[in-house]
Order: structure tokens, then C-alpha cells, then sequence
């Protein structure tokens, strides 16, 4: 399985009224993941490729201007949908390795005129490869 890579930190606009990342903006970071993943593989990300499907499981908490590695990696690939993992870990310094902060996953269809279509051919060309079947 092929694991793509991407680092941020998090912001304070990140952060709620306890100082730690808003249990929402994993959502954001698992968004970001999968934007790096599309841009690596020549694939456009646009609205023709609705989510209609997430989940998260939270691990640990971040907190502002940790430093964060997000993995992004394709776990299922079917006609007209492809499920995309993704994890997020604390790199900080301080941590003996990285630490699993939260994992999840999301389920986006391809669409034209609202209707799910077909896997395009260029999206089943780059996801191949990543096939784990």
C-alpha cells in the first residue's frame, strides 16, 4: 500500500477554549491529506467528487503549533467510489516516535449533472496501482 505524505502545524485558529484542536479540523487535516494525494497523482479535486460517507476514531489530542504528518492512502477503490484512509500524527521532537492522534476515512463518488457515474478512466488509471485488492 502506497502512503502519502503531507506536514502541517496547527494553527491557533485550530485550537477551542481548552488549547487543543477542535475535534472537527481533523476533518480539515484528513481534507488536506487527500488534496496532496490528488495533486501527487495528477488528479483534479473538485465538486464533481462529493463525500457521502466519513468517520473518525480519536486517539490523542493536538495543540497549537504542534507539528503533524498526515498520511493519506486509498483502502478501497469500487465502480463509482473510492474510499481514501487517512491518519494524523504528532511529530513533535519531545515524542519518542510519532504519535497517532486520530485515524479515519472518507467515501467520494464521482458525479456529473448530480448523478454518480462511473470511475473516469484517468481516476482508475492512478488508483490501480494503490489497489490493495
Amino acid at each position: 500500500m502506497r502512503i502519502f505524505e503531507t506536514s502541517t502545524r496547527v494553527r491557533y485558529a485550530e485550537t477551542d477554549a481548552t488549547a487543543i484542536v477542535y475535534y472537527g479540523n481533523y476533518f480539515v487535516y484528513f481534507e488536506l491529506g487527500r488534496i496532496e494525494m490528488f495533486r501527487e497523482l495528477g488528479l483534479v479535486y473538485d465538486r464533481r467528487l462529493p463525500i457521502v460517507e466519513t468517520h473518525c476514531r480519536y486517539h490523542a489530542s493536538a495543540a497549537f503549533d504542534d507539528p503533524l504528518r498526515i498520511e493519506t492512502f486509498l483502502e478501497e477503490m469500487r465502480t463509482r467510489s473510492f474510499r481514501l484512509g487517512s491518519r494524523v500524527y504528532r511529530v513533535a521532537p519531545h515524542d519518542a516516535q510519532p504519535l497517532l492522534l486520530v485515524e479515519g476515512w472518507a467515501v467520494m463518488v464521482t458525479v456529473e449533472n448530480g448523478s454518480p457515474v462511473v470511475l473516469p478512466p484517468n481516476f482508475r488509471a492512478a488508483f490501480d496501482p494503490l489497489s490493495t485488492r
